[in-house]
């Protein structure tokens, strides 16, 4: 193998050893975990999954919770002020639909993700115009909700050719 015989390759992974020894002997160690924050930070995980209608955000000033349909009006309100986007629909995960459904919003804890069918006028970049879509998304929810959007997928279902 070139590693074997290259004094280059020999003295840089010589380097790496002795920058990663410090490491490997912090993983050997036993780590003891206290029980009290342990079962916190458990019961917080299955609380924000046992809720999936619901993102819990957290300030010094208490908590606030934001229903995912609250999400998706945003995220649907903010897609269709988007130059080139004719309609977004929306729904929620839980399958409630709304009168024009397609945006669906996932939430758990203070993250959210976010699925947009949008229809739109023909002649711009169909990629661009999802970028300029998910960039509009995740500020506005953000700023609305306080919530991170930590995935916008955007499907463009349909062209409009007429105005």
């Amino acid at each position: 193998m070139h590693q074997q015989g290259c004094v280059h390759c020999q003295a840089a992974l010589a380097e790496y050893d002795r920058l990663l020894s410090p490491l490997r002997d912090l993983a050997a160690e036993q780590v003891i975990v206290p029980e009290g924050p342990m079962e916190e930070a458990l019961a917080r995980i299955r609380s924000a999954i046992d809720d999936s209608d619901y993102a819990t955000v957290r300030t010094a000033g208490g908590l606030t919770r934001v229903a995912a349909r609250v999400v998706v009006a945003a995220a649907r309100h903010s897609a269709e002020g988007v130059p080139g986007v004719r309609v977004a629909l929306s729904r929620d995960l839980s399958g409630h639909r709304d009168s024009d459904s397609e945006v669906t919003a996932g939430v758990a804890g203070a993250s959210t993700a976010l699925e947009i069918t949008l229809a739109a006028d023909f002649g711009r970049p169909l990629h661009q115009l999802a970028d300029d879509v998910r960039r509009a998304v995740v500020a506005t929810v953000r700023h609305l909700t306080d919530l991170e959007p930590v995935q916008v997928t955007v499907l463009i279902d349909d062209v409009f050719t007429e105005p």
